[in-house]
């Protein structure tokens, strides 16, 4: 027993050893996915979900979806991603390796327009912004199991890190619902001034729920702990899309104007700007790369998805992409999200990294999917691994 025992320790030690490897010296590289309504212009009965190299920005593959779709997440498990249709009533869900429409879930009536995936449970939560609920989806079933009525128009959804809250925001009220994410019951309603809040995004901690205010150019402030309303943040004009570095000491915010936007880069210790890039006219939405050092914005007024790149406390740009692929159509691109693959040099081993709705927290690691191939020249056969703790 002792011996047996002993070499499975060593076999452990040495397993460990070799994915920690692996992994320290694998390259990473994204896929971006971009929802593209296609509002603008004709307004067709139909819209496309486009996969983008992450690194390049060019142009993989579309799929046609709905009509007017506007908000994306994807699911880890089984690896797919959600799609809100909100004019044909309906969730898309596509595989994102094939870039195949899989199903299309019916909800007549309600208009589906915000989602987010709970890390709490992996389920996934819907906006119904005709009824003034929140649905919410088992990912393996595709069915829905249970819904929140907020009341209002809700259209989008923000998790904290833990899972523990959802905030919900209210376009036109304007609001944001709390929920208890665990209990699925709603704790509060908080009312912002003006008539157009836009993108909601949570701090790593989890502490602060960062809020943009468009048409009172202000960042409004949530302490979660209590869901207190703090002093806004002053901005410049019409902030829009938001996000958060990993770290939690910066903030993205994209400004909408007619002509000559910019992005803007803040840092909270102090609210400084300390990085400003330029976009046309309307960046819609935000992400951040998990490692903090790229930003993907969609360009809405001009169909495209810009690419920034972040050193230090400098934004600059790095490329862009023109997502007007149906001719004669344009592209009006809203929601995006991101996947991050770990390829490990030799070629042989890919680890996929779903991300989170919020961004990763700094030094999270890296989690492997339940059965992973590994390919030789001559054999091919899986590997069970199981999810390290986190």
């Amino acid at each position: 027993m002792k011996i047996r025992s002993h070499w499975s320790l060593w076999v452990l030690l040495l397993s460990g050893i070799l994915a920690l490897s692996l992994i320290q010296n694998a390259t990473a590289y994204s896929y971006v996915y971009v929802v593209n309504s296609y509002v603008h212009g004709s307004n067709p009965d139909w819209s496309t979900v486009a996969k983008i190299d992450g690194e390049d920005l060019s142009l993989i593959e579309t799929v046609e979806v709905g009509d007017n779709a506007h908000s994306i997440a994807m699911v880890q498990s089984p690896n797919r991603l959600w799609v809100t249709c909100p004019d044909s009533d309906h969730i898309a869900v596509i595989n994102p390796s094939t870039m195949e429409l899989i199903d299309n879930i019916e909800i007549e009536g309600a208009q589906p327009t915000g989602i987010a995936v709970s890390p709490y449970d992996s389920r996934v939560y819907v906006t119904f912004s005709e009824t003034g609920e929140v649905g919410i989806f088992n990912p393996q079933e595709m069915e829905l199991i249970s819904s929140i009525h907020v009341g209002g128009n809700p259209s989008s959804i923000t998790f904290t890190p833990s899972g523990a809250k959802a905030y919900v925001v209210d376009y036109q009220e304007p609001a944001v619902y709390v929920i208890d994410a665990v209990r699925n019951a709603l704790i509060t309603t908080l009312n912002f001034p003006g008539h157009a809040i836009q993108d909601a995004i949570a701090s790593p901690d989890g502490s602060t729920i960062y809020l943009a205010n468009m048409d009172q150019n202000k960042i409004e402030v949530i302490r979660t702990r209590d869901d207190f309303i703090l002093a806004p943040m002053e901005t410049s004009l019409h902030p829009r899309g938001i996000a958060i570095s990993p770290d939690g000491q910066y903030l993205f915010l994209g400004h909408y104007t007619a002509t000559d936007a910019y992005v803007d880069m803040i840092r909270l210790s102090d609210g400084q700007v300390v990085s400003t890039a330029s976009i046309p006219s309307n960046p819609r939405c935000i992400k951040v790369s998990s490692d903090g050092q790229r930003i993907f914005v969609t360009e809405h007024n001009e169909d495209a998805l810009y690419a920034y790149d972040v050193s230090g406390e400098t934004l600059s740009p790095a490329s862009h992409v023109d997502l007007n692929s149906v001719s004669g159509q344009q592209a009006s691109p809203v929601g995006l999200v991101i996947q991050e693959v770990a390829l490990i040099p030799s070629g042989k081993m890919i680890i996929e990294r779903p991300p989170r709705p919020q961004d990763l927290l700094p030094n999270e690691p890296i989690r492997l999917i339940d059965t992973l191939p590994i390919k030789f020249e001559r054999y091919k056969y899986t590997m069970p691994l199981k999810t390290p703790p986190t």
